[in-house]
């Protein structure tokens, strides 16, 4: 047994190559199999747990006029209801700053703010930042703030003064870029602070958040979390289903009695200063019969008349100050709009984007998980499966003279399996190892700056480890074990000659005598070794495109994603903003508008209908946000939106009687040409809509009519409330100065910038391009071990007939050209091969990994087709030129040498 075991050692020294070259397989295919499959649970635990220690809310409610006790009630008579709790919230803006900041009250239980440093707020004046302020402010610094008025012209905040105690994180806001948009500022939130409850004075709450029994404890990126939450939503919005019309009715009551009470201030405040101005009027008039009757008059009389009748002024002005308020605020009372009840899962939140990116992107990293590793493992499984099989037909003359030494069956086959087991399993242990570290590193990288969530936990996961060792050892120990034990079959005499080589014969391509007889003496050759040996040409193609085809889906992925913001924003979508009009806006306001959009940094603008829709659609069942444009000039609407087929490149035209969609919403809903799709609108009416064309669209659902199919579809006549606006300046920064302008105006309602769509892409594309590098790497180095070991496998099974045709008179060059061209030719079928699986893998990864309201770009560049291309003819080349080197230092008597 010693005498076997320095065998085994013996094999593996003289085999380090070989050995080396399984190693690497299995390292690659372990590395991409458990790196990829622990990434996207690491990341969701790791949100898990935060969202877990926080305490975060399940559903949130947002009444767009507060919440009131009813409200409350009815929210409390939810069955499997844990926890309700009622808060505030209020956009504002920092003091001589345009960014918005939302301030929500310090929570007692649910969504409780993570301290960073410092303190939560305590008292009325008190508050705490969000972490990306601590660059900018200190602890005890006071923050002034300015805040806008409310839909029924009131304040909430009793102060705009406080000093900073802390900064925090909420675990309900997780985007360091993107947190939606806000009704203050920019109209895209920039930060928040958390404030005492006591530094609200409203008697109306803003929000209300709710976790349930049911979901205590559950997987909340899980399927059965998500169909849970739809069901509360579904139950929310019934108990909350005639609360718009109790509400707006209890406001208006209450608004018009406090109204009505005012009024009377004012009348009797008008009838006391009536009769304070006809006193005066007396005294006046008493004064100056006095000097007609030449009397004396004193100073003091005169000084205290002219005071009364300044005093008497200032409070008619006053007195019709508040009557004009008092008109507004009746005005603004009667216009009311409905009020609407947002019911929010951490998804869809205000703020949220980040939840839902974050999910996304670890969803993403799953996707890729089911598909490269399972091409990787394949490919190296079928390298190691054929090296095993030829380290086997090598060793035979050995396993011969072991078999005739007395060695039994089960010894001899121990060497083999012995020599897969320690190379498979190191290989995959490192693999294992660097896959459970290395790429959950890698991504959260590619992620940390883009959200406040801490940093990514590293678990170890047994099954996938060991199915990483099971697959390891069933491709290098398996085969090792079985052709060994066909081989030791035969008997000594027979394993000590070589395998007799393959009987020649025709080949396909000798029955076409034209072509055939054209052939030269050495293309003659190299056609017949290529079939002759039709195993090794069906591993060298199917080699070679493996790993052409996980390069090329790598690179095409990555130029899908790269290039879709500035598809988007600069060919297809030229607009920087869409400026919303309240429905209350007064003349004054809208010429306000107009003033700002007639100044020098406008270049363009037209008046559009604009309106959210939404849909209930994709795997997470979120509620889709979709944008109604209808132009008012439909042949000035180029100027802003250019409307293409994206596969024909065809403009397409707004049509009467349908509506042109973006090309995401219509793969999202399966909906084409002639088809029918139904959208609600925000006061959950539902509209049926054909479909008239698909127009190419990466970011966004988009919905387009003009103002006949406008009319059709709604069954009400067209009316303008936004401006589509194109800027001089296009930068973000003075867009957003631009926008904190418009929002300054209490006529606009809202504002739909670029910047944010474009920074939410931005974070997906920057993390999914971070981790495709990775597997671009290691498909590169899969292609270089490919190709190394199926070359030195190649050389060393023909080193006979190599050295006969040397010692026939071939040059060096000749005989390394004699099986390179067979290599050349292969790897050119197997790279032309790779690019047809490569086509077909990068499609199917654009299909399943964007997330919702993302379409990544199908047409491919000449990137994806050169680099793989120069890679595989460099390696090639460098191996071209050490085999040329091993063929020079041949000893061809002892390859020839008789075995006898």
């Amino acid at each position: 047994m010693p005498t076997l075991w320095k065998e085994i050692w013996r094999s593996i020294r003289q085999s380090k190559a070989r050995f080396i070259s399984i190693f690497m397989l299995m390292l690659i295919g372990s590395f991409a199999l458990v790196g990829l499959k622990v990434t996207g649970p690491n990341m969701r635990q790791t949100g898990r747990d935060y969202f877990a220690a926080a305490n975060t809310a399940d559903l949130t409610v947002i009444g767009s006029l507060g919440l009131n006790q009813e409200d409350l009630d009815q929210l409390a008579s939810l069955d499997g209801l844990q926890e309700v709790e009622a808060g505030y919230l209020k956009d504002v803006t920092l003091k001589g700053d345009k960014e918005s900041l939302r301030l929500f009250s310090k929570t007692e239980n649910l969504s409780q703010a993570e301290l960073l440093e410092g303190r939560l707020p305590e008292t009325a004046d008190e508050i705490a930042l969000d972490g990306s302020y601590r660059g900018d402010y200190q602890i005890g610094d006071q923050i002034q703030i300015e805040e806008p008025e409310n839909p029924l012209g009131q304040k909430v905040l009793k102060g705009d003064s406080y000093t900073l105690t802390g900064f925090v994180y909420s675990s309900e806001i997780l985007s360091d870029i993107n947190r939606g948009p806000s009704t203050a500022g920019t109209g895209a939130l920039k930060g928040y602070g958390v404030l005492a409850e006591e530094a609200f004075d409203s008697e109306l709450y803003m929000l209300a958040r709710m976790t349930f029994e049911d979901l205590e404890g559950l997987d909340p990126y899980s399927q059965a979390y998500t169909d849970k939450i739809q069901a509360h939503k579904d139950q929310v919005a019934e108990v909350l289903a005639d609360r718009p019309e109790e509400r707006l009715a209890a406001i208006q009551d209450q608004g018009h009695k406090q109204l009505q009470a005012a009024d009377q201030s004012i009348q009797a405040a008008q009838k006391k200063l009536d009769q304070e101005s006809r006193r005066l009027d007396q005294a006046k008039q008493d004064l100056d019969r006095a000097r007609l009757a030449q009397l004396p008059v004193g100073g003091d009389q005169e000084k205290a008349l002219k005071e009364g009748e300044e005093k008497v002024k200032a409070g008619q002005a006053e007195i019709d100050q508040k009557t004009k308020e008092m008109a507004e605020a009746k005005e603004r009372l009667d216009q009311l709009d409905l009020p609407s009840y947002m019911i929010n899962s951490r998804r869809e939140i205000p703020g949220g984007e980040g939840y839902r990116i974050y999910g996304t992107v670890s969803h993403i990293v799953d996707a890729l998980a089911n598909i490269f590793p399972i091409f990787l493992y394949f490919v190296a499984a079928l390298l190691t499966l054929n090296t095993m099989t030829r380290f086997v037909d090598e060793e035979r003359v050995k396993s011969g003279t072991l078999k005739a030494l007395g060695y039994g069956r089960r010894d001899i086959v121990k060497k083999f399996v012995v020599y897969g087991f320690l190379s498979s399993f190191l290989g995959s242990v490192l693999g294992i190892g660097l896959g459970h570290i290395l790429l959950p590193l890698i991504a959260y990288n590619a992620y940390s700056t883009g959200f406040t969530l801490p940093r990514i936990q590293l678990h170890f996961y047994w099954p996938i480890s060991l199915l990483a060792l099971a697959l390891a050892l069933l491709c290098a120990v398996l085969p090792a074990y079985i052709v060994a034990r066909r081989a030791l079959k035969e008997k000594p005499a027979q394993l000590l000659m070589p395998k007799a080589p393959k009987a020649g014969g025709k080949i396909f391509l000798e029955h076409f005598p034209g072509i055939w007889n054209r052939l030269g003496f050495m293309q003659k050759i190299t056609a017949r070794n290529i079939f002759r040996y039709k195993q090794r040409m069906l591993m060298t193609i199917f080699g070679v495109a493996g790993a052409v085809a996980c390069l090329f889906a790598g690179l095409a992925v990555q130029e899908s994603i790269r290039g879709i913001n500035d598809r988007q924003f600069n060919d297809l979508i030229h607009y920087q903003m869409i400026v919303a009009e309240a429905d209350q806006a007064s003349d004054d306001d809208r010429q306000a508008i107009a003033d700002l959009l007639a100044g020098g940094g406008v270049s363009s603008h037209d008046r559009i209908h604009y309106e959210q829709l939404t849909k209930t659609a994709g795997s997470a069942q979120d509620q889709q946000a979709i944008h109604l444009i209808v132009p008012e000039n439909p042949a000035h609407f180029h100027r802003y939106v250019n409307l293409v087929n994206r596969e024909t490149g065809q403009g397409l035209s707004l049509e009467e009687d349908g509506v042109i969609i973006s090309e995401r919403l219509a793969q999202l809903l399966d909906v084409g040409p002639g088809d029918v799709l139904t959208l609600e609108d925000a006061d959950h009416k539902t509209y049926e809509m054909k479909v008239t064309g698909i127009t190419e669209m990466y970011m966004g659902h988009f919905v387009f009519t003009n103002q006949a199919g406008y009319a059709n579809i709604f069954g009400k006549d067209f009316q303008t409330n936004a401006q589509l606006v194109n800027l001089k300046d296009t930068s973000q920064e003075n867009t957003e100065n631009y926008a904190a302008d418009f929002m300054a105006i209490d006529g606009v309602k809202g504002i739909v910038q670029n910047t944010s769509l474009q920074n939410q892409i931005r974070t997906i594309v920057n993390s999914l391009d971070k981790i495709m590098m990775v597997l671009i790497l290691v498909a590169g180095l899969l292609a270089a071990v490919i190709l190394y070991n199926l070359t030195t496998i190649n050389v060393s099974e023909r080193m006979r007939e190599l050295s006969t045709i040397k010692v026939l008179g071939f040059y060096d060059r000749e005989v390394t050209l004699y099986i390179y061209r067979e290599t050349i030719i292969l790897t050119l079928f197997g790279i032309v091969f790779g690019f047809g699986i490569g086509e077909w893998l990068h499609r199917y990864i654009i299909h399943m990994l964007p997330p919702a309201d993302v379409m990544f770009n199908p047409a491919l560049t000449s990137r994806p087709f050169l680099i793989p291309s120069l890679l595989v003819a460099g390696i090639s080349l460098l191996l071209a030129l050490v085999i040329n080197q091993r063929l020079k230092q041949v000893d061809m008597l002892e390859a020839l040498s008789s075995v006898e």
